[in-house]
């Protein structure tokens, strides 16, 4: 089983629609994935199809049965929301140990959606676990960064840059500056793409409405560099 752990640097930089799609991509290249929401703003299920009302999820739930909640998008991308209650970082500590005995395929993906609080040390992750914060190209996120590296390590987290734009002289140059300065910066980037905010509407993801978009081509990068990496942990 592959874990990985998305999550914000802060809020709006589309780590969650980052996600959906990555599922996606994943699902259509044939491989077994399961998303689990740990978010309370519970929206990932909006990019697979799920009805608007349906607020259960696994913060609803008395006990850890989570097949109740258990859903598949038309691509086949299994995913388990969050729900309408707020929970507790120990909730969510609690949930991702017990995702450990899912009785899910061996080489199944199981994508987790976490809120930008949280970290992999607050988690309880394992040392093959894989956690990634999402950020943008931008002067607030590259502030953070900073202020991140002097008040603590953050050696178990990895970052990939998001909507990033090319034509945009201040991102080219920070997107040069975090590849000089950060070890755990991915070497892969998602492109700025309109239709990734389309697709929402539609309750769909951009890499199915845009066959022919350049985010389909970086997804497709992001899943070779991140098979690469499971497969240096697995040696």
């Amino acid at each position: 089983m592959k874990r990985i752990f998305f999550s914000g640097l802060k809020g709006g930089v589309g780590n969650t629609t980052l996600l959906a799609n990555l599922a996606c991509a994943l699902v259509q290249a044939g491989e077994r994935v399961t998303c689990i929401d740990l978010d309370s703003k519970n929206e990932l299920r909006l990019h697979f199809a799920h009805q608007w009302d349906d607020l259960c999820g696994w913060s609803t739930l008395e006990n850890n049965t989570l097949e109740k909640v258990a859903f598949a998008d038309p691509d086949g991308v299994k995913f388990i929301p969050h729900g309408y209650k707020a929970s507790t970082l120990s909730e969510k500590k609690q949930l991702v140990s017990f995702s450990q005995n899912l009785i899910l395929d061996e080489n199944e993906w199981l994508l987790f959606d976490v809120p930008n609080y949280a970290n992999a040390r607050s988690l309880g992750l394992k040392d093959d676990d894989f956690f990634i914060r999402t950020v943008n190209c931008d002067v607030s996120c590259h502030s953070i960064i900073n202020q991140r590296k002097l008040m603590h390590n953050n050696d178990d987290e990895y970052f990939l840059i998001n909507r990033f734009n090319s034509a945009v002289d201040i991102e080219v140059e920070i997107a040069r500056l975090w590849r000089q300065q950060l070890p755990h910066m991915l070497p892969v980037f998602i492109h700025q793409d309109e239709v990734l905010k389309e697709a929402l509407a539609f309750k769909n993801v951009g890499y199915n409405c845009a066959p022919f978009s350049v985010i389909k081509d970086d997804f497709q990068a992001l899943i070779s560099w991140l098979k690469l990496h499971f497969s240096k942990v697995a040696e």
